[in-house]
């Protein structure tokens, strides 16, 4: 085995970030949004675990936001949501709801267990994964376990690791590596990724649905055939051993998304820090063949395009960025830093109502029209808005910022990284000194960020280093003074006590980056840019839960792209129009900031068959030119951020 060299970063304890500002706004509009979703039935019924995984997604949300914001009313409501999932455990360890016989809840459960420790230091916690890690290794010969669960075994690795550092206990090793032979070879998908094209060019819709019927009959408590087999080990086993189960395990991406990870926390457990490379390569795959503008890759749940009409599902982006922050806790790498921004600035806020009211479980790069005639092309799921739902989209949307806040600052030694730059309060331990620093900005909608050392339990020495977003060059000012500059990194060695301040000056143009189909997009740092279109909300008749929105504009324009410089910059420079950051950060009628872009008509850009806006590879463009208003993503309901290239 090799010698782990511990590189990795340590990331703050959980509460020890505070956000402030827009990011405050926001979380508190998210942690609306769960207000609504607890009070839905279906999650727990009669005090006993019903809501399968979703239920642990759900608490999870809640604690990740009660922590953040400090929220007593929130701390007491994660207490009344997580009693359901102690109360199911048996006396041998096992627990689970009752109302199936899927491990998926379980090992769901298992990751918010580990986080309610993290945030509480709730002393039954440990204790209970011990007895459920024992029981897991003395009946994992019988259990039976395929589909998603199968898939997601190591998902506990970091829960088991944090038992181990208690306990010492050996056998938690041998677990570890039980669990990796039960689960699927990520670790060879990781170096080799075999897809390369839509999930559907690898199975048949046929397939895979005979898959999860079986999987249904299987895992159901009650039968819902006559002839439905027990679910055994040995059913369940050969089973799994089929291609087609495989196949539909790995092309689902949320099975893909946790799996991103799985090197990284794996190879730190068992002490083999080579094993992080694997998950660099499979972010470096997925991106090649399945990169979208919005920094996650498509999937609409399973694997999609990344050409034409792109989509992503919100539960698989929201765990993509779980992953991204393990990956660079180990290897600091600092493009999966840009996909991180990219997924909290773009993705999440788009696929929410500026006031969480109502999220997409799937975000479309391009959307004109969200409803139940727009069906996505390579699933039966409805492209729709949903409110007084717990949809997978909107559980899973709580954990996003608190996940994000987590890369503001990490600690490693004697040495402060900032990775993110977002408002916030932070309490650091570093180099034997107690510090809290104020982040001050209007990152990513803003260019300034200032820091200053509210207070120092004593002077200390030590190591800075900030990393500059995408397309970025950044000044560190102290003092009035520039102190250094650069386009990837700027590191300093410097003394904080109480009062020491010091800011950051960003330069962030505007670019333009060419997609894999041949499109364009437009970024300011990595916050995508999007054509701003009016739009008309209406309800669906039969289910109220449903909201249906529509472009109220033409929508079939395109920048004007400068043919010097590789069609990099516009043709003429873009005006600017500031607005102020309001409680809804996000907001779709006064945005933080408005481009005002020369563009013109799209004359060959239409509805395809299916009702999408398939983009033109050659696009035929009107003579005369117009001012469009473009704005961040995250500020539309419908949108466009994927334009066929147009030269002057």
């Amino acid at each position: 085995m090799t010698k782990n060299v511990d590189k990795s970063m340590n990331k703050l304890p959980l509460g020890a970030i505070r956000p402030q500002g827009w990011l405050l706004d926001e979380m508190q509009l998210m942690s609306n949004l769960q207000k609504r979703i607890g009070a839905l039935p279906g999650l727990v019924k009669n005090g006993e675990w019903n809501g399968g995984e979703s239920l642990p997604r759900y608490v999870r949300g809640l604690i990740l936001l009660s922590s953040a914001l400090d929220d007593k009313m929130l701390k007491d409501k994660v207490v009344s949501f997580v009693a359901p999932i102690f109360a199911s455990a048996n006396e041998g360890g096992d627990f689970g709801p009752k109302n199936t016989l899927s491990q998926t809840p379980k090992i769901e459960a298992v990751k918010t267990l580990l986080t309610y420790y993290e945030a509480t230091g709730n002393e039954r916690v440990l204790p209970f994964l011990k007895k459920f890690f024992k029981n897991q290794f003395n009946t994992h010969t019988v259990n039976a376990t395929w589909y998603d669960s199968r898939a997601r075994l190591l998902d506990e690795i970091e829960a088991i690791d944090a038992v181990y550092k208690e306990t010492d206990l050996e056998w938690l090793h041998d677990l570890g590596e039980i669990l990796r032979d039960e689960c699927v070879d990520w670790f060879k998908l990781s170096a080799r990724f075999p897809y390369k094209k839509p999930y559907n060019r690898y199975i048949s819709q046929t397939a895979l649905k005979r898959v999860q019927k079986t999987v249904l009959n299987g895992e159901s408590v009650e039968k819902t055939t006559k002839h439905a087999k027990p679910f055994t080990h040995e059913y369940a086993d050969k089973e799994w051993r089929k291609g087609a189960h495989q196949t539909a395990v790995t092309t689902s991406g949320v099975n893909v998304a946790k799996a991103i990870k799985y090197p990284v926390t794996y190879g730190k457990f068992m002490g083999d820090s080579e094993l992080a490379s694997l998950s660099l390569k499979m972010i470096n795959s997925l991106e090649k063949h399945f990169g979208t503008p919005l920094g996650a890759f498509a999937c609409d749940p399973r694997l999609a395009t990344n050409k034409g009409v792109c989509a992503v599902d919100v539960e698989a982006a929201v765990e993509t960025m779980e992953s991204l922050v393990e990956v660079i806790r180990e290897t600091r790498d600092y493009h999966a830093v840009d996909l991180l921004e990219k997924i909290a600035f773009n993705l999440i806020p788009g696929a929410c109502f500026e006031d969480c009211t109502a999220v997409q479980d799937t975000v479309l790069v391009n959307q004109v029209e969200a409803s139940c005639q727009r069906k996505l092309p390579y699933t039966d799921a409805v492209n729709s808005y949903y409110t007084k739902k717990a949809s997978r989209g909107a559980i899973a949307a709580l954990s996003a910022y608190p996940i994000y806040m987590q890369t503001a600052c990490m600690t490693h030694e004697n040495e402060l990284n900032f990775l993110t730059y977002t408002p916030c309060t932070m309490d650091i331990a570093v180099n034997g000194a107690m510090l809290t620093i104020a982040e001050r900005t209007g990152y990513p909608f803003r260019n300034t960020v200032v820091f200053k050392v509210e207070q120092a339990s004593a002077e200390t020495e030590v190591k800075i280093n900030f990393r500059v977003p995408n397309n970025t060059m950044m000044q560190l000012i102290s003092g009035g003074q520039v102190v250094a500059s650069g386009t990837r990194e700027i590191s300093v060695k410097c003394i904080l006590k109480t009062g020491s301040t010091f800011m950051l000056k960003m330069n962030i143009p505007l670019t333009v980056e060419e997609n894999p189909d041949g499109s364009e997009s437009m970024y300011k740092g990595n916050l995508l840019m999007s054509l701003k279109l009016p739009y008309e909300i209406t309800q669906d008749a039969q289910d109220r839960r449903m909201l249906y929105v529509k472009s109220a504009k033409k929508w079939n324009v395109a920048p004007i792209l400068a043919r010097k410089g590789g069609a990099k910059t516009l043709y003429e420079e873009e005006r600017t129009e500031v607005n102020d950051i309001t409680a809804k950060p996000f907001s779709f009628d006064t945005p933080p900031f408005e481009l005002k872009i020369r563009s013109k008509n799209v004359t060959n850009w239409d509805f395809d068959v299916n009702g999408f806006t398939q983009i033109p590879k050659n696009g035929s463009f009107s003579e005369e030119s117009l001012e469009r208003t473009y704005v961040p993503f995250g500020c539309t309901l419908v949108r466009m951020a994927k334009f066929p290239k147009c030269q002057k």
